[in-house]
């Protein structure tokens, strides 16, 4: 009978938000398992564990085994460098992290064989995210890392794509502003309406029908609101309402604004 080919063994460095998206996706894929699970924080992994077939899960970064396929490390920006250093794997590895603003090259101590698997996307723990839907950006050092995380990257999403240090840091830097500042901007948003006993449903209209407008429409020709209007009286009415932090923070953004459209003008 034909021999039946070895599975491509996984370790997963970290049990984070984006570990915990990747590392079941990676687990369920045909002829691939993710053997090992590490964390600073042991019972983080030991939940990520739970997730998958047959783990094992590492206490130390000593105890991963140097036997793996690929090493993914998914640990905070700037943890990889010094854990990148702790792990030793054999010289046909392939090591990846998933960060989108770190170059690939810190892997360089591990493997000759590295790379990045980046998911553009925001992700939390227990919020499901189907990833055949997700943008997932895959670069290597040389071709057995492009070959691999590449294929891996096209299992799980059609939206695989090539992208280097530079275009990938480029990505995460808007991804910035529009995820993590935009979710910034509704917790204050939040904070003031509690003040008077309200809460963010009185808005969700309003905040669906801003995101559906920036699917459908350049978002600079979608901007409302006083600043766009330069409307002064409207703003000074509104910085008086607000905290001494909440008035900084609207002042700065809306002067941001008229400044922007400003220069639109003038161009």
């Amino acid at each position: 009978m034909p021999e039946t080919a070895s599975p491509l063994k996984v370790v997963m460095v970290g049990a984070g938000n984006v570990a915990s998206a990747l590392a079941p996706a990676l687990d369920r894929l045909d002829g691939v398992e993710v053997t090992a699970v590490w964390s600073r924080t042991a019972t983080h992994a030991e939940e990520l564990a739970k997730l998958l077939s047959n783990v094992h899960v590492a206490g130390e970064l000593s105890d991963i085994p140097s036997d793996a396929d690929l090493y993914l490390l998914s640990v905070t920006d700037d943890a990889i460098p010094s854990v990148a250093q702790a792990i030793k794997c054999g010289p046909q590895s392939v090591a990846a992290h998933t960060s989108g603003g770190v170059d690939a090259s810190v892997l360089g101590c591990m493997t000759p064989h590295y790379g990045v698997f980046y998911p553009l996307q925001t992700f939390t723990k227990g919020e499901p995210v189907d990833l055949a839907t997700v943008p997932l950006f895959v670069e290597g050092s040389d071709s057995v890392a492009n070959r691999l995380l590449e294929s891996l990257a096209k299992r799980i999403t059609p939206l695989a794509d090539y992208a280097d240090s530079h275009r990938r840091a480029v990505m995460h830097a808007a991804a910035v502003f529009a995820c993590n500042f935009t979710n910034h901007f509704l917790a204050r948003a939040d904070d003031i309406l509690r003040s008077e006993g309200l809460t963010l449903d009185v808005l969700r209209p309003l905040i669906a029908e801003t995101i559906r407008k920036s699917s459908v429409m350049d978002p600079r020709s979608a901007q409302t609101g006083p600043a766009r209007r330069n409307d002064t009286g409207c703003i000074a009415h509104h910085e008086a309402l607000l905290t001494p932090d909440q008035r900084t923070l609207y002042h700065t953004v809306s002067q941001s604004i008229i400044d922007y459209y400003h220069s639109k003008k003038s161009d």
